[in-house]
């Protein structure tokens, strides 16, 4: 009887504890709000159906869903049961299998092998290098964040065309400014503490700018300062309050919070707590919403601290299920707590009768963590699959993903999807289910799979192709086929291989030496033609928006070179003359590439 008691007060006392340790952070950026508004393929388990040749609910503009992402961080395929026949994994998570079980999981899908890239590529549309530099945008400094100025994300889209509210709750990781005093300079060591910044303002170009309404982020997760939060882009901690923390780890009032690297942060920062602060807020804003604008749909983005490092599991979940020390590595507890969230996010939906109404997706990142002293290999756990590479590596395993979606009586149910898709093609998708226009100048590297969500047999139109790159190294599926460009940059070493994923899913057997000359050529050339690097302009006249009759020629821009920065397609069409990355170009240029 009084264990009966017990657990549930334990679990009242721990969402007491998690609301109170933010409580400083609302009321900090309350004063800062006020402020601001005076100045104005192999491996289904779960016996899926393939493919089902039931064509379910399609939506027009009226019936838009509430959407709802969880991303997840460094998690693999191989971490998911419902991935590999549940050959993989050592970490039972229910809650993602039973998502699975109501919806779709895609078998072949992709990110980049890196975190910053992929949530850009979430967001956007667009391969990295679309947007402001090369290798993507990370941390807030002195510059921009990775979105061009006339690129919009899925959210300016979402909240412009289709009335959603917008909100963003975990990792941001796509850099921005951090605000300045009058003649102050930037210092990153004392980012929060530096008399030369401003904060009593805002990140420039944060959440807030590119279209979420609501957030509250840390710019870089867990793993490194400023550790903490930032509400709509102010900072969530008062100034005066901050304090530098140590690498090392401290007893905190959910577990062992982590510091890998020095840096400034709020005083009652713990890594332990971040995601059950993530679901607090959804709840909070999920229900703020409901009250207030029930006939309006809702867009959340939630940014998972799990399973990236340090790996700080809370001794127990906000219900009250212990968490650390589970499973023999804090991975694997990371991975369980991971599991737990994304539960509690499903329940929030379903608990108030909004199931049908909401969209809910499940992605990573990237592959899973390389093996090592921070994975969970000794234990037999294994993140990756039979697929070669992990996070960072251009190989299958740094950037196949688990992605799985579920919308109650529209996608079908425990099905599975073989065909190649990517998180960019997420954007297109979200704009032809809800009606909404795809913006002419945006994500023009995604390409649209709601029809192939709705029914399996709907698989024209989907992506023919799929370009991965990694700094100097890069690749290219095309189908079955992968091209690979590794470049070893601490010998310097260059190798070309090409792969048939249908008998080869590992990656081992390296084909360059009888595959046919014609098929090596149009893969290298589709690999150059959609990379940071193109070697040659359009030859023939093309159009110069997608919604314009003009039809022009790469001496359009060669007469007027700002006219590369009003279109895109000069930079897609015209390198030579548009072309952003001069100087890294000039050391990734493929002239060792022997056909």
């Amino acid at each position: 009887m009084m264990m009966m008691i017990w657990i549930p007060l334990l679990a009242f006392v721990l969402c007491l504890l998690i609301n109170s340790s933010i409580k400083s952070f609302q009321q900090e950026t309350n004063h800062h709000h006020h402020h601001h508004q005076q100045q104005g393929q192999e491996g289904g388990s779960l016996d899926k159906k393939k493919n089902n040749n039931h064509n379910h609910n399609t939506t027009t503009a009226t019936t838009r869903p509430n959407i709802i992402i969880i991303l997840a961080d460094d998690v693999g395929t191989g971490d998911i049961p419902v991935y590999w026949n549940n050959t993989s994994g050592k970490v039972v998570m229910p809650n993602i299998e039973q998502l699975a079980q109501k919806g779709l999981t895609f078998l072949d899908a992709h990110a980049t092998p890196l975190c910053a890239t992929s949530r850009y590529m979430l967001l956007s549309g667009n391969y990295e290098h679309r947007g402001r530099g090369v290798h993507g945008t990370w941390d807030i400094r002195y510059e921009n964040n990775q979105f061009l100025d006339h690129q919009l994300s899925i959210a300016q889209v979402l909240r412009d065309g289709g009335n959603y509210k917008t909100a963003m709750f975990g990792k941001w990781h796509m850099g921005g400014k951090v605000p300045l005093t009058f003649n102050g300079t930037f210092n990153r060591a004392k980012i929060l503490t530096h008399p030369g910044h401003d904060w009593s303002q805002p990140i420039h170009d944060g959440p807030q700018d590119i279209g979420f309404s609501s957030s509250l982020i840390t710019p870089n997760g867990i793993q490194m300062a400023p550790y903490s939060f930032f509400r709509d882009g102010y900072l969530a901690t008062n100034v005066s309050d901050a304090i530098t923390w140590k690498h090392g780890s401290y007893d905190m009032p959910f577990g062992t919070s982590i510091i890998q690297r020095k840096g400034d942060g709020d005083p009652h920062w713990d890594s332990s707590a971040y995601n059950m602060i993530l679901v607090n807020e959804t709840e909070a804003f999920i229900d703020h919403h409901l009250m207030d604008s029930p006939n309006d749909p809702f867009f959340i983005y939630v940014a998972l601290g799990a399973v990236h490092g340090p790996h700080s599991p809370p001794n127990r979940y906000r219900d009250g299920t212990p968490i650390f020390g589970t499973y023999p590595s804090s991975h694997m507890d990371m991975l369980y707590e991971m599991d737990k969230a994304v539960g509690s996010l499903v329940d929030i939906i379903d608990n108030r009768g909004i199931g049908q109404d909401t969209m809910i997706i499940f992605a990573s990142d990237n592959g899973g963590v390389k093996p090592g002293n921070r994975d969970s290999s000794k234990y037999g756990h294994n993140s990756h699959g039979p697929l070669r590479g992990h996070k960072g590596t251009i190989y299958e395993g740094g950037h196949r993903v688990p992605l799985i979606a579920r919308w109650d009586g529209h996608f079908p149910a425990n099905e599975i999807r073989t065909k190649m898709v990517s998180i960019a093609d997420i954007y297109s998708t979200l704009c032809e289910i809800t009606g909404i226009q795809k913006p002419i100048r945006s994500a023009q590297d995604s390409i649209s799979m709601a029809k192939y969500m709705f029914s399996g047999n709907h698989t024209s139109g989907l992506r023919k192709w799929y370009g991965i790159w990694h700094f100097k190294s890069e690749a290219l599926r095309e189908d079955n086929l992968k091209i690979v460009r590794n470049h070893n940059g601490a010998t310097n070493e260059k190798t070309l291989e090409i792969y048939d994923l249908d008998n080869d899913i590992s990656e081992t057997n390296n084909l360059r030496d009888s595959i046919d000359r014609q098929t090596m050529e149009r893969l290298v050339k589709k690999m150059r033609e959609i990379g940071p690097c193109p070697t040659f302009d359009k030859e023939t006249p093309f159009q110069l928006e997608k919604s314009s009759d003009e039809i022009v020629g790469c001496d359009f821009f060669r007469e007027d070179t700002n006219r590369c920065h009003l279109y895109n397609v000069g930079e897609l069409n015209c390198p030579t003359v548009c072309g952003r990355y001069e100087e890294f170009c000039k050391q990734f240029h493929v002239d060792d590439v022997v056909l």
